[in-house]
């Protein structure tokens, strides 16, 4: 039920927006609108293409709601209001005075348009992929917006930077920055901005106390930051590869804490990762690459080294070549060797370590090549004098009759005996690849710790005082197939977008309650019921580990508990059973419905080697490749001590479970078990910290610069959390103005006469004489905040205000014009006119002259004339009288 409130701005001409296929929304006009006691109906015209090349229009009938009776009620059914034009390509989406999809949608596509890529969402900045270089990063951006406020520059990610460093200066607390967004939208080189730009900015903005010592900090901060911007290429190089999505695509999560001492200078860094992809080195889709170092070993290695290792070119080993894609466009594996070189070094690792590095890689390369064969119809075997699994064997320093004895072959222990079987060439296959996973990770993993040795020993921990931790992490992933990496990833969104939307409403109670307004609690889509579908006590995760643990275990009956424990009504929201198929099961999650193919989980979770593998290669001659395997033990005693913790806890809160037979039921802990102890880790450092957010979209799949595909964004912008964000806002009071902002704008709406002094009567006297509903807004110590839509109301009255004195102006400004214009056209006809009487008069004082003259000269000639007949007539008369 609709509102006449909310039906009233909807009028002939008003525009709005409709669902569109391919734009995601498009602009409408309504054309007519049809009202009666029970419905509403709204008819648009939409334009289908750009208007000066495409005026075509067509038809849409919108239904605005099933009941129309007056009351309040959500206008859901209503098409969304278009934002006023002023608000187009504003640089916040929070100052739109309508906070809804197409709105954010049109917002980003206008400054993307317009080549600005990032754009603010309250606390959240938005960094659209540009694909293309751009001079926004160059050191004098740097240094304009150190030191300045969030919203007094464009929308940068230094903006972010700058503000998390002076909270971190200001407050004496730590700070996080989440970088996030799918795979190609920009997250990696983010990152890698935003730590040079601590590095650049906490150099020049560190304490004057130590001036004295300026020289060696100097020195000391120099060479920290250089490790620091080391890390980029070692990581990119080790952890990222090729993907059809992204050229540079991180395999990996990973949370970076620069730490800095009390005068706000960095003293050392620490670097942890999350889930490795490990299933990258031995399986590649087409147009992929495995991980960029092995592209790089191959064609950057010298000659010695090269016959050394045996390489050859890298379409000829098996885990390099299955995406037949070996060279990256605009790439030189080459050069790029050479600075993962340059950048080992500078941490401080001997060139004779790297080889040691590099030569793991190798034996990793010709294990892949190791060709397994079927010595009978099922049995497994491999040739030991192979080419392959010689070099292999060779350069890990293994006994390779024992290797091959039980890459072909397992061993199932029972109480009594041991039993040796032989594996299928698939299964020996599978053993082999888990053995060459098995070693790239603990060499990962070993590269990180000595990483972080070097960029933060004792001396720079013992001097830390605060951090700034910058989180890499994997966006929300929906693909055709989902497998096991892609619910974890979307298991970590699930627990980031929980603390996301916590911070946000937190945030937002926080700015009411400091501004001191009426407010009531906002409710908000908690995600917490999908989280305890995941990780709860019978949760997907509790059963993966169940089966997983049991040597019988399989993904089938996997799926089956999955079906018995949490097909139920209290889990129909968050949880589905395909209508086709019994491998597969669906999770609706935050962002999007996704189905997950349960072929793999187990081996994925599981993901173990033999213990007798793992004895032959303890019994390696190469020093290297066993210092790795005793990390890797450090490693694995850590986690089985957390494990062993965590079922001891389980244990007392279930009594009834203490006892149950778990006879043969391995007490390893696996990958599911161990990511979700890292991400509870990494979601209590995160909540310790004052948390600030980048979202990368990726505006399309072509990597094309400056092209906007809106569907794709929109579905991006759904998944970050972006719209979520904005649904919350809108709750409450989303749209806020300073009270100097709200009265430079809005001071014409009260007359001069009747306004006050003080700013909050000011804005209150234009809410009253401009709104007149009280509970559409509240005016807080410093802002005003209103409820959705009363921005554009306000900006109607202004428009409408400034197009009434502007017609005023121009009014008595036409009025001024024409009177001036009818006073000199009067000048000048009266100003002729007594030209041409005077001539008219002139003209009949000659003619009256010279009528005088005429009868002047009439007269006397007249006169003359009659004397002279009268003379004549009197000599006549004489004459005759006188005869003479």
């Amino acid at each position: 039920m609709l509102s006449s409130d909310a039906l009233e701005p909807y009028v002939k001409g008003l525009e709005v927006w409709v669902p569109h296929a391919e734009e995601g929304w498009q602009l409408a006009t309504i054309q007519s609108r049809e009202l009666t006691e029970a419905h509403i109906t709204l008819e648009t015209r939409a334009v289908t293409g750009d208007e000066r090349t495409n005026p075509r229009m067509h038809m849409h009938a919108v239904p605005a709601s099933p009941r129309f009776l007056g009351q309040d009620a959500q206008n859901t059914e209503l098409p969304p209001l278009r934002n006023p034009k002023v608000l187009d390509g504003a640089d916040d989406l929070t100052s739109l005075s309508y906070l809804h999809e197409p709105a954010v949608l049109n917002n980003v596509r206008i400054r993307y348009a317009a080549h600005n890529i990032y754009t603010y969402s309250g606390i959240v900045l938005i960094a659209m992929n540009p694909f293309q270089r751009v001079q926004l990063y160059a050191p004098e951006l740097m240094t304009a917006y150190s030191g300045k406020r969030r919203g007094e520059l464009e929308p940068h990610l230094f903006a972010i930077a700058e503000e998390a460093f002076r909270d971190m200066i200001q407050e004496q607390r730590d700070e996080t920055i989440v970088v996030s967004g799918e795979s190609g939208a920009g997250k990696t080189v983010s990152a890698k901005y935003i730590m040079r730009y601590f590095a650049t900015v906490a150099t020049q903005s560190g304490g004057k106390s130590l001036v004295a010592d300026a020289s060696k900090r100097d020195d000391r901060g120099t060479e920290i930051e250089e490790k620091i911007m080391a890390t980029n290429p070692i990581l990119e190089s080790f952890g990222n590869a090729k993907t059809t999505r992204n050229d540079n695509s991180s395999r990996f999560g990973k949370y970076i804490q620069i730490h800095f001492d009390k005068q706000s200078y960095i003293v050392g860094a620490t670097i942890r990762t999350y889930l490795l992809e490990r299933s990258r080195l031995i399986y590649q889709p087409n147009t992929e690459r495995n991980y960029h170092i092995f592209y790089q070993l191959c064609a950057g290695a010298p000659p010695s080294e090269r016959a050394q290792l045996c390489l050859d070119e890298c379409t000829k080993f098996a885990y390099l070549n299955q995406g037949n894609c070996s060279e990256i466009q605009g790439v030189n594996d080459f050069e790029e060797f050479a600075e993962t070189q340059k950048a080992l070094s500078t941490i401080g690792m001997s060139v004779q370590r790297q080889w040691d590095i590099f030569r793991v890689l190798a034996s990793l390369l010709h294990l892949g090549n190791v060709a397994i064969a079927a010595q009978s119809r099922t049995n497994a075997s491999i040739a030991e004098d192979e080419e392959a699994f010689v070099t292999a064997t060779r350069l890990l320093g293994v006994d390779a009759a024992m290797l091959a004895k039980w890459i072909t072959n397992k061993q199932i222990i029972t109480r009594s005996d041991k039993i040796i079987t032989k594996l299928t060439p698939a299964q020996a296959v599978s053993v082999r690849d888990s053995v060459a996973k098995f070693i790239y990770a603990s060499l990962f993993d070993w590269l990180v710790t000595n990483v972080n040795a070097t960029l933060c020993n004792e001396e720079s921990a013992s001097q830390s005082h605060s951090f700034i931790g910058v989180l890499d992490i994997y966006g929300f992933e929906h693909f055709k197939r989902n497998s096991f990496e892609q619910f974890c990833i979307n298991y970590a969104n699930e627990k980031l977008q929980q603390e996301f939307n916590q911070h946000v409403f937190k945030l937002e109670q926080e700015e009411y309650i400091r501004e001191q307004i009426d407010w009531q609690f906002i409710e908000f889509t908690d995600n917490q019921p999908c989280i305890a579908l995941i990780e709860g006590k019978l949760g997907v995760l509790a059963l993966l580990d169940e089966e997983s643990r049991m040597p019988s275990g399989t993904d089938e009956n996997f799926v089956n508990k999955l079906y018995q424990q949490l097909d139920t009504p209290a889990n129909k929201k968050y949880f589905k059973k395909p209508r086709f198929g019994q491998s597969a099961f669906t999770i609706c999650h935050y962002a999007h419905d996704v189905t997950y193919e349960a072929e793999g989980f187990l081996d994925k979770n599981r993901d173990n080697v033999p213990d007798e593998i793992m004895e032959v290669l303890e019994a390696s001659t190469f020093d290297f490749l066993l210092e790795v395997q005793k990390h890797r033990q450090a490693v694995s005693v850590a986690i089985n001590y957390g494990a062993a913790i965590m079922n001891e806890a389980k244990e007392v809160a279930s009594p009834q479970t203490k006892g149950r037979g778990n006879a043969g039921v391995s007490k390893k802990p696996t990958l599911g078990s161990v990511f979700k102890g890292s991400l509870i880790e990494l979601m209590t450092t995160i909540n310790s910290t004052e948390v600030h957010y980048i979202r990368c979209i990726k505006p399309n799949e072509a990597k094309v610069a400056w092209k906007f595909e809106p569907q794709m964004t929109l579905s991006q912008l759904r998944a970050c959390g972006v719209l979520e964000t904005i649904h919350i806002s809108s709750r409450g009071y989303p749209t806020r103005r300073t009270l100097a902002e709200f009265i430079s704008r809005y001071y014409m709406l009260v007359p001069s006469s009747k306004r006050p002094e003080s700013p909050r009567d000011y804005c209150a006297a234009i809410l009253d004489h401009a709104l007149k509903s009280p509970d559409k807004y509240q005016i807080g110590l410093t802002k005003v905040f209103f409820r959705a839509g009363q921005i554009a109301l306000l900006e109607k009255a202004r428009t409408d205000k400034l197009v009434h004195a502007v017609t005023m102006i121009k009014k008595n400004f036409l009025a001024r014009i024409y009177r001036r214009k009818y006073l000199a056209l009067r000048h000048a006809t009266i100003t002729v006119q007594v030209k041409y009487r005077r001539i008219l008069r002139l003209r009949e004082k000659e003619r009256i002259r010279r009528e005088a003259a005429a009868t002047t000269i009439q007269r006397h000639w007249r006169g003359y004339n009659q004397r002279q007949c009268y003379r004549a007539a009197l000599c006549s008369i004489i004459y005759m009288q006188t005869g003479k």
